[in-house]
């Protein structure tokens, strides 16, 4: 079974004061090179990194690794447009597609080879992490047949509009790892996310 994963590094990062949130560091290493080592690490097959510069400051400070560079020149019509030019660069026989979004640091292989396991176990589910009161994260692994449809999505939602047309497909997996609910939108939630917090998943 082929799962392939997309990640969406295009973003204009326009609420994170004094620079790009995407280049700041954690343990002296960019947030998207955090990122794109975890999905690298992890058991997917190939990797997409999206960015509005092919060669650009994400894609220099995402370094070297087994992605490769989609480019998105509509980044600016918003989330949408990264999510389709990241969805067009996965292989056609991919069972799976994981969406990752480049400005959450906590995600680790280990998630994600987590719901690898169980999006292999029911290829017709979409996967993904949910807190013990519900609230959805990422990443989330989308089966192919939703290919079209998230091909089909405008705006600055994502798949958000997919995902709830779609609940009786849902495998939601339990998580108490903050990793999958954090994203890094301001310079204080890169602070607040610093702190240590506790992991886990069951």
């Amino acid at each position: 079974m082929k799962v392939a994963a997309v990640i969406l590094a295009a973003g204009r990062s326009s609420r994170f004061e004094d620079g790009h949130k995407l280049l700041a560091e954690i343990d002296g290493i960019p947030i998207i090179r955090h990122v794109c080592a975890a999905v690298a690490a992890s058991g997917v097959d190939e990797i997409v990194l999206v960015t509005n510069e092919p060669d650009g400051a994400v894609a220099r400070a995402a370094g070297a690794g087994r992605w490769r560079i989609a480019d998105n020149p509509n980044a600016s019509h918003g989330l949408s447009t990264s999510l389709r030019a990241g969805i067009e660069n996965c292989p056609s026989d991919a069972d799976g597609i994981l969406v990752a979004l480049a400005d959450m640091p906590g995600i680790t292989a280990a998630f994600i080879d987590g719901l690898l396991t169980v999006f292999k176990s029911a290829p017709d589910t979409i996967v993904f992490p949910q807190s013990a009161d519900g609230v959805n994260g990422h990443p989330i692994i989308w089966p192919a047949t939703l290919r079209a449809d998230l091909q089909t999505v405008t705006g600055d939602t994502g798949g958000k509009t997919v995902l709830a047309a779609h609940k009786h497909l849902w495998r939601p997996v339990r998580c108490t790892d903050a990793g999958p609910f954090a994203d890094i939108d301001t310079r204080g939630d890169l602070a607040a996310f610093i702190e240590p917090t506790g992991s886990g998943m069951d």
